[in-house]
């Protein structure tokens, strides 16, 4: 895996890889220390999508999604209902911050 960044998560070192690269389910399972179950909970919470294919293949921004609600689900110790609505209310929050940036041009 090619390293483009830099990326830290809990004091490990984690490589983020090419922005518009795709995963396979066994990658993102290695990548963010889950078993194929761990992902599926996620993925019924609506926390992450997989492209439609006959292989779920993960985009870059839903395994960065998928890090983040790892790391809310230890941190905060949260439930995954609880990970999917931090998540939802942080996406709002960034999308509010991003319209008043605009506004104050």
């Amino acid at each position: 895996m090619r390293k483009t960044s830099d990326h830290e998560e809990s004091g490990n070192d984690v490589e983020v890889l090419e922005k518009d690269r795709e995963y396979t389910l066994t990658e993102v399972c290695t990548i963010c220390r889950l078993d194929e179950n761990g992902v599926q909970e996620y993925l019924d919470y609506g926390v992450v999508v997989y492209e439609s294919s006959d292989e779920a293949r993960f985009r870059q921004s839903q395994l960065d999604r998928l890090l983040r609600a790892r790391r809310l689900q230890e941190d905060l110790e949260l439930n995954h209902a609880g990970v999917a609505l931090a998540l939802d209310l942080l996406d709002t929050i960034a999308r509010l911050k991003r319209e008043i940036a605009l506004l104050k041009r």
